[in-house]
């Protein structure tokens, strides 16, 4: 027998809405941030690994429901990010000591 519950939710056409429009404005600025920033090159890497990191969050987040899934999948996710973040700042720190 499977004792797990599992609850249907739907998404409303706003918050879908709202989401897709949040991503078209977080690619707008990676393209902008590619564009114009070309004199601050560390800087521009940075924002936009940061900009694809909140990117990645949000697809994550309402695209793949995990907002409405078990905390244990959030937490997966955090850990992912964390691990990655960590790895990042490691290749950063080889980079700067070369």
């Amino acid at each position: 027998m499977d004792n797990t519950h599992h609850e249907e939710h739907i998404s409303s056409y706003a918050e879908l809405f709202g989401t897709w429009v949040a991503l078209i404005l977080l690619t707008f600025m990676t393209v902008f941030i590619s564009v114009f920033g070309s004199g601050l090159q560390t800087l521009t890497v940075a924002m936009a690994l940061l900009i694809a990191s909140v990117k990645a969050t949000v697809v994550g987040l309402y695209f793949m429901h995990l907002k409405y899934d078990q905390k244990m999948y959030r937490v997966m996710m955090m850990v992912v990010m964390s691990l990655f973040t960590f790895f990042l700042i490691m290749v950063i720190l080889d980079y700067l000591t070369r």
